[in-house]
């Protein structure tokens, strides 16, 4: 059945419109009514529906917005359980089921969803215990409600992570596992797509196309040859012809420069402060990179220096595009060659992911390392639950 936030959505979708416009199966007049009566939209005496912009009709819209650019449903957000979920989880950091919550259904299932979308991190299944991150819908929320709280990420030391990540199973990736699906959807969406994990499983198994933009299809399809690129080379030193061949295969008729490297600086939008080699160092500083990269023999060293790896492709930034897709990919490599899980990331660690690489003021290798593993763990636990 639709809700108020559903016809909300379609009569700013259709507006101006009537109710017969909005093409639901079912009578909405109800929430008409109600979305009328809290000043929401305005009904002309012809019966045409027109939004009207309040501080809570445009809060309403900014989280309904992100949502569906996200592929996620908006009415989640809109539960009247929602507010006391992220107020109680924020106090009762670094618990993630507190009794006061726990036994509510609706709060479980809520739960869930923030965990499986990676907005909270876990790093313990019994007790449950992780990390809220902070997360721009929780600030659109928090707004909408007009209630205030503190997000403090709780982290556990890096060293801890790190031995926790280091006794994860040595496992082989399975090609058409779930847990594949998930990391080229997530790769993807990181640059804008718009494939859903689902989505990506039926483009890629059953070639059942959605009703998506063919460049969001083809970049699914690219980084699953790109992935592909890597199994078959997995055991091999990396050089800078299996760096140049993942890009090609990744920007593969999207863009003319697919495995060249760049002959102009990089500009990071909306990051001034995020620093590129100039073009003339590329060859050398990826000869180096590649040296460090093969130099690594231990799964103990390798979690060491997985923060600077990903960071130093980033810094190099070889490419005119496609080097963010590129360094996933790598950051797999290198993780699959000493058998560790691979980097899955999903909606709710975007945000964080991101303040941590291209938007970060200043590189911090150890930062991004903790995150990194945290979101590995919390994958794996996942996996297993």
């Amino acid at each position: 059945m639709p809700t108020r936030y559903d016809v909300f959505t379609k009569i700013i979708e259709k507006s101006p419109c009537k109710p017969k416009d909005l093409n639901f199966k079912v009578p909405v007049y109800v929430h008409i009514d109600s979305l009328e009566k809290d000043g929401w939209v305005r009904k002309t005496k012809e019966g045409v529906l027109i939004p009207v912009s309040t501080k809570r009709s445009k809060d309403a819209f900014e989280i309904i917005k992100w949502s569906l650019k996200n592929g996620i449903n908006p009415n989640i957000w809109f539960s009247k359980n929602i507010e006391k979920i992220l107020e109680t989880l924020a106090k009762k950091a670094p618990k993630i089921n507190p009794k006061k919550l726990s036994s509510n259904s609706k709060n479980v299932e809520i739960i869930d969803f923030l965990t499986n979308n990676q907005f909270i991190l876990i790093y313990k299944k019994n007790p449950k215990l992780g990390t809220l991150l902070n997360h721009k819908m929780f600030e659109l929320l928090q707004n909408y409600f007009d209630k205030k709280f503190e997000i403090k990420e709780k982290y556990l030391p890096l060293e801890k992570i790190r031995e926790l990540v280091a006794k994860t199973k040595k496992r082989e990736i399975n090609p058409f596992g779930l847990k594949l699906f998930e990391f080229l959807a997530g790769s993807a969406q990181l640059e804008g797509g718009t494939v859903t994990i689902g989505e990506t499983v039926e483009i890629l198994t059953k070639d059942i196309y959605p009703d998506k933009p063919s460049k969001d299809i083809q970049m699914v399809k690219n980084l699953n040859e790109a992935f592909s690129y890597v199994l078959e080379h997995l055991d091999e030193d990396i050089n800078l012809d299996h760096i140049k061949e993942l890009n090609k295969i990744s920007l593969f008729s999207l863009h003319k420069g697919a495995g060249q490297f760049k002959k102009s600086h990089n500009k990071i939008a909306g990051n001034p402060n995020f620093k590129t080699a100039s073009p003339k160092e590329v060859n050398s500083l990826l000869i180096n990179f590649c040296e460090k990269f093969n130099s690594i023999k231990s799964r103990e060293n390798a979690l060491q220096e997985l923060g600077f790896i990903h960071n130093q492709f980033q810094y190099i930034h070889p490419f005119s595009d496609g080097n963010s897709r590129t360094t996933r990919l790598i950051i797999n490599w290198y993780l699959m060659k000493f058998r560790f899980p691979i980097l899955i990331l999903k909606k709710g660690a975007f945000e964080k992911y991101m303040l941590l690489t291209k938007m970060s003021r200043k590189r911090n290798d150890r930062n991004l390392v903790s995150f990194l593993l945290h979101v590995i763990y919390h994958e794996e636990l996942a996996k297993n639950d």
